[in-house]
């Protein structure tokens, strides 16, 4: 049995240097129907989703992605994600649905940037975009929305 590859990724670019990282930038751009309902499951996509929390961030400064996640039950939802320590969106993005999925949750990047969360002071501050994942209009808008929801009497700026 060989050894797992370890994504690696252009520190310039963030572009995926090696067939384990162009894996998990093709799963997270990609539209993946999430399988049809099985009928021992009965939980509803909406009541899966709505245990997940809309915003998950590290203190400081960090790289984060927004993912719209959708369930087997049809329902879906747009998250925004942080990780300490994760020098790459893809790898945030892989460390999110590597929780998500064994849910019988699927993703796909919108889009990311960078975010700089202090709760000692209550702000939150977006900008940049993901080099791997591109520029996507009005991310860190409506990322900063979602935050706004998540954290009411933060001050959100974009």
């Amino acid at each position: 049995m060989g050894a797992i590859e370890e994504a690696r990724y252009c520190e310039e670019t963030g572009a995926p240097l090696n067939d384990a990282a162009r894996r998990i930038v093709e799963l997270a751009t990609q539209v993946t129907p999430v399988q049809s309902r099985s009928e021992e499951d009965t939980t509803s996509g909406e009541d899966v989703l709505a245990g997940i929390p809309s915003v998950e961030l590290a203190h400081g400064k960090w790289k984060y992605v927004a993912i719209d996640i959708s369930s087997r039950g049809g329902g879906t939802k747009r998250v925004v994600r942080s990780i300490a320590n994760i020098k790459f969106h893809a790898q945030t993005f892989e460390s999110t649905m590597n929780r998500l999925r064994p849910l019988g949750i699927e993703g796909r990047v919108v889009g990311g940037g960078r975010i700089e969360f202090y709760p000692e002071t209550k702000t939150v501050s977006i900008y940049g975009y993901s080099k791997t994942f591109g520029r996507a209009p009005g991310l860190n808008e409506n990322s900063a929305k979602i935050i706004e929801g998540a954290f009411p009497d933060y001050n959100v700026q974009w």
